[in-house]
C-alpha cells in the first residue's frame, strides 16, 4: 500500500473581481468535497476539486498538490485515521504513544511556523487535514487615509468596517502616506457602511462595493486546515484539534504579495470528558 503523506492548502486570492463566484461560496463546495471523500468517490471529489482551483487560480500550487494526494488516496483507500480526519466516523483512535494526547498535539503546534508551507505541515502532522472554512477580506482606503474593510465568510458578509485616521500627531505614517497634517471624516465610506448589514449575502455586497469604490488596495483569503485527533483513554482529552491558515494577500499598498499559500495562523485546543 503506497505510504500516503498528505497535503492540502493555500490560502487563496480569488480574483474575485473576474470571477462568476465569490470566494465564499467555495464552503458548500468544500462540504461536498469531504462527503464525497468519505464516500471513496473519489471521481467526484477531485472534480469538486477542479472546480475550487479554477476559482482560486492564485492558489492552484497548493490545491493543485491536494489533488494530487486525493488521486493517491484514490489508490490506497481511506484508513482509520484518514476517515477521522475528514469527520467520516465517530469512532475514536486507539492509543498508540505513551506521550499524552494533548501533549502530543501542542507538540505539533509548536513545530508550526508562521511562512511555512502546507507540504512542511502535512509533513510534522504525518496525515491530512481537511479544509473547514474559505474566507477573505478586502480593504479600500481613501484620499485622506482612511480604510473601509469588508470580510466574508460562508456567503454572507461578516463585517464591514470603517477606521478613520484619529490624530496625524508624531508623524502618524497613515497621514505621511497621503500628505496630511490633519484627519478628514471617513464621510463617504460611512453613507456606504450604513447600507449593509451583517449577514447580506456576500456576492451582492462585493459587486456594490466594487461598482463604487473600483478596486480594493488589499485582497487577503484564507484557507483554514483542520486536523481531530481522538483517544478514550482517561485522563488524556478525549478530542483534540489543529488548525492551520493559509493566507494569500495582494496589495498595492505595498506593491507585492504577501505570504502565498503560507501559514499564517495556527492553534491547537482540546476538549475533556467532564464524566
Amino acid at each position: 500500500m503506497m505510504n500516503w503523506k498528505p497535503y492540502l492548502t493555500g490560502i487563496l486570492i480569488a480574483g474575485l473581481l473576474g470571477c462568476q463566484e465569490s470566494p465564499s461560496q467555495a464552503h458548500d463546495t468544500t462540504d461536498q468535497l469531504n462527503q464525497a471523500i468519505c464516500m471513496e468517490d473519489w471521481d467526484g471529489a477531485i472534480a469538486l476539486l477542479d472546480d475550487l482551483i479554477s476559482d482560486y487560480p492564485n492558489s492552484q500550487t497548493t490545491l493543485g498538490e491536494y489533488r494530487d494526494r486525493l488521486q493517491q488516496l484514490s489508490e490506497t483507500g481511506l484508513s482509520d485515521v484518514h476517515q477521522l480526519d475528514y469527520d467520516c466516523t465517530n469512532e475514536s483512535l486507539p492509543k498508540t504513544e505513551e506521550t499524552p494526547l494533548s501533549d502530543r498535539v501542542e507538540g505539533y503546534a509548536q513545530q508550526i511556523d508562521v511562512g511555512m508551507s502546507y507540504a512542511e505541515v502535512a509533513t510534522i502532522i504525518g496525515r491530512p487535514g481537511k479544509i473547514n472554512r474559505l474566507y477573505s477580506s478586502y480593504i479600500w482606503r481613501d484620499e485622506h487615509g482612511n480604510f473601509l474593510s469588508a470580510k466574508f465568510s460562508d456567503d454572507q458578509l461578516d463585517n464591514l468596517n470603517v477606521d478613520e485616521i484619529r490624530d496625524c500627531e508624531d508623524n502618524n505614517p497613515r497621514c505621511v502616506a497621503v500628505d496630511i497634517t490633519t484627519p478628514v471624516p471617513a464621510t463617504e465610506f460611512k453613507e456606504i457602511a450604513v447600507r449593509f448589514e451583517k449577514g447580506m449575502n456576500d456576492r451582492a455586497v462585493l459587486e456594490q462595493l466594487l461598482q463604487e469604490l473600483g478596486e480594493p488596495e488589499m485582497q487577503t483569503d484564507w484557507v483554514n486546515y483542520e486536523w481531530q485527533f481522538a483517544e478514550a483513554t482517561d485522563p488524556d482529552p478525549n478530542n483534540c484539534t489543529l488548525n492551520v491558515s493559509f493566507s494569500n494577500v495582494k496589495s498595492e499598498m505595498v506593491e507585492l504579495t504577501l505570504n502565498n499559500d503560507r501559514v499564517s495562523l495556527h492553534q491547537a485546543g482540546c476538549l475533556y470528558d467532564d464524566r
